[in-house]
């Protein structure tokens, strides 16, 4: 197994490197492996600064003006690949790039788009990705991301924290950084949702009702309790969890919160929330 981060000794890196090869795990699971993940690249990031020179890690100014122009920057260089991932934690200073993305995918750049579910709360990111779609591939995931360019296999913009105060953020060019990148980014995608299957959710998988709904069968309480606690017959409860079932392309209970979960219309702390 090829080890990642030699240079900076970091003693965890076969975690890192197991999750481009692991099946997408369903529910809180791939969330907590993605979650160390992130905490992994955090630390390395850290570290390079101590070990490496200018070239390998070089520190940008704090602000989304300053971490956009050099997003644009790097996307110029692209031959062959560009990924984006957006957190949609108050971070917008990839959002503008989305456009630039349009006229790279037209000349035949492979272009990838992770974003978190929460983004489609933000209309202007949703309008831009809308106008992307048609050149690139577009995933979505309800577990937590962290701001991230990556061009090639030559270099990489992070935001090491997420918006607000002690914000950070930094172009990396050294080899080991940006394999362990590329696999963070790899695994976060098997995890991923098409856009296309969010498009074609209608309203009532999305209401509080159907949320509510979830939540019961997540619980794993009884079709007469969680009837009862919504108010409502357990005839009508059941004909409500076969059509939400339907329209989420399941065929058990099981695969409702399952799917539920990928789309974002299910958190892991919902379980045992009825």
């Amino acid at each position: 197994m090829t080890r990642f981060l030699d240079d900076v000794r970091v003693s965890k890196s076969e975690r890192l490197h197991s999750l481009t090869i692991a099946a997408p795990t369903p529910g809180n699971e791939i969330e907590h492996m993605l979650l160390q993940a992130r905490a992994l690249v955090e630390g390395a990031v850290g570290k390079h600064r101590n070990y490496l020179n200018e070239h390998s890690v070089t520190a940008l100014e704090a602000g989304d003006t300053a971490v956009a122009d050099a997003a644009q920057s790097l996307t110029a260089t692209a031959r062959g690949f560009v990924g984006v991932v957006l957190p949609g934690d108050g971070s917008r200073s990839l959002i503008p790039l989305l456009d630039v993305l349009t006229r790279a995918g037209a000349t035949g750049i492979e272009v990838k788009i992770l974003a978190a579910t929460r983004v489609l709360d933000d209309t202007d990111a949703v309008k831009r990705l809308e106008r992307v779609a048609h050149r690139s591939e577009i995933r979505l995931v309800a577990a937590p991301l962290q701001e991230t360019l990556l061009v090639d296999n030559s270099s990489a913009l992070v935001r090491t924290q997420g918006g607000g105060a002690g914000d950070e953020a930094c172009v990396v060019r050294s080899p080991a950084l940006l394999r362990n990148l590329r696999a963070l980014f790899a695994a976060s995608w098997q995890g991923g949702v098409p856009l296309a299957d969010h498009r074609r959710l209608g309203e009532r998988s999305r209401t509080v009702a159907a949320r509510r709904i979830l939540v019961a069968l997540s619980s794993g309480v009884t079709d007469e309790a969680a009837a009862r606690n919504l108010g409502m017959s357990v005839r009508t409860y059941r004909r409500n969890v076969a059509d939400i079932a339907r329209e989420l392309g399941a065929r058990s209970r099981f695969q409702v919160g399952v799917r539920a979960a990928e789309l974002g219309l299910l958190h892991p702390q919902d379980a045992g929330a009825a």
